[in-house]
């Protein structure tokens, strides 16, 4: 059951999301000097396995580890806006190769890091149920007269990969004016929670540690690009390239599978 957020409530979390977008910009413009510090800008959606990986790391090594996390295209602006992080992880290869082409990345150092899936919940006291998503599903219907949650495609990359699966069934033209475009994934996932949209689209992995949503079914993966995380070392500092070493090393795939992503 949608919940009926009085218009004020409804505006205030809008700027609430725009305010954190803006401070999320603007933050983390210059690399840290310090060499036992160092600076990883992260595509958000890695938010809780980047922060166990991280805690590890300082357990082993005498390093200081920051972090800037939002949606990978904003990330790359950062970048060639002056931002000048050690470490970069995008949530695509394409925003990846991008700031590879600008020279931000040190050659040798760019690999694939981890998968993930792309998924449609709802809020966890949802009725709605779907058996699987395919050209028979009635997504129009499904949906109503409310508006469905997503990534912005244009710079938000599980909302680039949600684009190319309705664009794959045929869906996209029938629900213009129905798609709420968030900042990034955790924005997505917070509508659905807070019940303001009674469907969403995010990874798996994001959908699987909140208690207020439920998945519904998992997108087919021929109806979208590979879900890849790509990352690569932006400085010369032999901490920096340590720790890229360390997201991919035996020492944490079980950290990796502990978020259901997949090494």
């Amino acid at each position: 059951m949608k919940r009926n957020y009085t218009p004020s409530i409804r505006k205030l979390i809008l700027i609430t999301l725009t305010a954190l977008s803006v401070i999320c910009t603007s933050c983390g413009s210059k690399r840290a000097t310090d060499e036992n510090t160092i600076l990883v800008y992260s595509a958000a959606s890695l938010t809780d396995v980047l922060s166990e990986i991280i805690d590890s790391f300082e357990l082993k090594y005498p390093v200081k580890v920051q972090t800037n996390l939002a949606s990978s295209g904003t990330l790359a602006r950062q970048i060639e806006q002056g931002g000048a992080p050690d470490v970069f992880i995008s949530a695509s290869k394409r925003w990846a190769d991008y700031v590879d082409s600008s020279g931000y990345l040190l050659s040798g150092f760019k690999t694939e890091i981890a998968r993930n899936e792309l998924v449609l919940i709802a809020p966890a006291n949802s009725s709605l149920q779907v058996a699987a998503i395919d050209s028979s599903l009635n997504f129009v219907s499904l949906l109503g007269k409310e508006r469905l949650s997503m990534g912005d495609p244009t710079h938000v990359p599980a909302g680039s990969y949600a684009r190319q699966s309705l664009d794959y069934f045929g869906w996209t033209s029938k629900l213009k004016g129905k798609i709420l475009p968030a900042k990034d994934v955790p924005s997505a996932l917070m509508l659905v929670e807070m019940e303001e949209v009674p469907l969403g689209i995010v990874y798996r992995t994001d959908a699987e540690k909140s208690q207020k949503v439920k998945i519904l079914c998992a997108f087919p993966q021929a109806s979208h690009n590979p879900i890849v995380y790509v990352g690569g070392v932006c400085s010369n500092k032999a901490l920096a390239k340590e720790f890229f070493r360390y997201l991919n090393s035996e020492e944490t795939v079980a950290i990796w599978a502990k978020y259901s992503f997949v090494k």
